[in-house]
C-alpha cells in the first residue's frame, strides 16, 4: 500500500511541474496572438524570463500552488487540530503508548464520575467487590431508582443471590406499577 502511496505523490507532483510547463509553453505560443491578446502575452513571457523576475514569479506561482492545494486538502480531510490528553504522574510500570491519547473531539469534562456509572462498570468487568462497595456508599434514594435497581438485580444474579434478586424485581415491578 506503501508503493501505491509514493506512486500517487510521484504522480502528483510531475503533474504540476507538466502543468507549470504546459502554462508556460501556452503563454509563449499565446504571444503569436494578433493583436492586444499578443502583446499582453508577450509581455507576461517576457516578465516571467527576466533573471530575478522569472524567480520570483515561479516563487509566487509555486505559492500559490501550495497554497490552493494545502486548502483543498484541508477541506477534504477537515480540521487537523486534536486534543492530546496525557497522564499526570503515570506509574513506572505504564507502557509508553498508555501514557497519552489523541482525540479527534474535545474530551468530556472531568469530573467524578456518577455512582450508577461507576457501579455499572463494575458489573460489566465482573468486579462483584467493587460494586458492592458502590452500592453501601449510595444513599437509599438512589439504590431505589430503576436503573440502579435493574443493576443490583443483575449483581444478585451474578453471585448466586437468587432469592434477592426476585426480591429485587418484585419490588422494581411494584414501584413501576
Amino acid at each position: 500500500m506503501e508503493r501505491d502511496e509514493r506512486k500517487q505523490q510521484v504522480l502528483v507532483g510531475f503533474c504540476v511541474v507538466a502543468g507549470v510547463a504546459g502554462l508556460i509553453l501556452l503563454i509563449a505560443w499565446a504571444r503569436y496572438l494578433p493583436g492586444l491578446g499578443g502583446e499582453f502575452f508577450g509581455r507576461i513571457l517576457g516578465v516571467i524570463s527576466t533573471p530575478f523576475l522569472m524567480e520570483a514569479s515561479f516563487c509566487v506561482l509555486g505559492l500559490v500552488l501550495v497554497m490552493g492545494l494545502n486548502i483543498w486538502r484541508q477541506r477534504r480531510d477537515g480540521d487537523e487540530l486534536v486534543y492530546l490528553e496525557e497522564v499526570k504522574n503515570p506509574p513506572a510500570n505504564l507502557p509508553d503508548q498508555a501514557r497519552w491519547a489523541v482525540y479527534q473531539n474535545a474530551p468530556l469534562a472531568t469530573g467524578p464520575p456518577d455512582a450508577s456509572l461507576l457501579l455499572e462498570g463494575a458489573l460489566a468487568i465482573g468486579d462483584h467487590a467493587s460494586a458492592l462497595e458502590i452500592l453501601e456508599a449510595m444513599e437509599d434514594s438512589e439504590r431505589r431508582k430503576p436503573e440502579t435497581m435493574l443493576h443490583r438485580i443483575a449483581l444478585a444474579k451474578a453471585t448466586g443471590k437468587d432469592e434477592l434478586a426476585r426480591r429485587l424485581e418484585a419490588e422494581l415491578a411494584s414501584g413501576a406499577g
